[in-house]
Formats: structure tokens, sequence, C-alpha cells
């Protein structure tokens, strides 16, 4: 009978490490360039993004990830700073929900995903028009709180703990706030290198 139970023990303690983890963790950087279209002019900067998402293996090909990140854009666009433009600069929190579906399991896997991006703007750039010190738009945000984007990335696995990858936020909604007062179009773009460790 003590031989049955040690067996049925094995067994079961083997099963379970053979089954994969369901929940993973991930925390990630991120640095990359921005395209910020505005009135069909385009300027480009920089993009930099910290966060961290938990993510649930519904298969061994599928899984589901949820996710929290600050990301710093700044329109630094090389040159135009020399000669007196104004340099929109945003910070965002974003709420990315990504479907991904993976290539192979462990090391040397793929991982590629899609999904939408909720961004609240916590650190908004102001208007001031040098050429009217009086606009009411002056010291009024340039970007509405709420925006939405779409993620598309891939990721790599170096190893059981390590990947880096290629991700892309395209952004959906027109994000300038003309207060009622200007009207017009901004859509902020980025694609940036990220490494992340998971465990």
């Amino acid at each position: 009978m003590k031989r049955l139970l040690w067996s049925l023990m094995l067994l079961a303690a083997l099963n379970a490490q053979a089954q994969e983890r369901k929940w993973e963790h991930r925390f990630s950087l991120g640095a990359g360039i921005t395209a910020e279209r505005e009135d069909g002019r385009t300027d480009n900067g920089l993009a930099l993004r910290a966060g961290y998402a938990l993510a649930y293996n519904l298969s061994e090909q599928w899984s589901l990830m949820a996710g929290l990140a600050i990301r710093d854009v700044s329109e630094n666009t090389f040159g135009d700073a020399m000669d007196g433009a104004d340099d929109d600069h945003f910070t965002f929190l974003d709420l990315p929900l990504v479907a991904r579906y993976h290539v192979g399991q462990g090391k040397g896997s793929w991982a590629l995903g899609l999904g939408p991006v909720l961004s609240y703007c916590i650190g908004n750039d102001t208007y001031y028009i040098d050429a009217d010190p009086q606009s009411p738009l002056n010291h009024l945000d340039k970007s509405k709180r709420f925006v939405l984007g779409l993620q598309p990335a891939v990721t790599y696995r170096l190893s059981r703990h390590w990947e880096l990858g290629v991700e892309a936020n395209i952004g959906l909604t027109n994000i300038k706030d003309g207060h009622g007062l200007t009207s017009g179009s901004k859509h902020i773009h980025y694609v940036m290198a990220t490494i992340g460790v998971v465990f």
C-alpha cells in the first residue's frame, strides 16, 4: 500500500512539474521613436516606457496579458528646437490588454501580440502662443485626458527569464484638445525596442 501511495505522489508531482505555468509576471523597459502627426505635418521624437504586465496562459499557443505602464513622449525634433519651435511633451499611463500567440515554448520561442491600449494623460503639455500672449488658449492643456491606441508587439525569449521585443502603438484617437477655440487633429504613434524580465 505504501508503494502505491508513493507512486501516486511521485506521478502527481511529475505531472504538476510538466504542466506549463498559468501565470507569468513581466517587467519591461523600452525606448524608441515617435511620429506625431498634427494637421498634415509629422514631427519625430523620443518615447520611453516602463511597465508591468501579468499574463495568463490560456493554452500552449495563446495567452492574455494585461498591464500598467508609464510612457513619456517628447517631440524632440532634433533641429526644430534650435529655431524656437514649441516641442510637445506628454506623459501617459497606459493600460494595455493584449492577446498573444506563441510559437514554441521557453528559450528560443516567439510571441506575437495585438490589443487595445487605453491611456490617461498624467503629464500634459500646455499651449503658449508667442505671437499672441493674450490668447485664451495659453496655459490650457494640449491633449485630451483619455486616448485609445492599438498595440502590436513581437517578443523573443532569450532564456527562461529574459526576452527582447519590438512594440508599437498606433494612436487611434485625436488627442488634440482645442477647448472649442481651435480645431485640427493630432495623433501620436511610436515604435520601440523593449527588454523584459519574466518570472
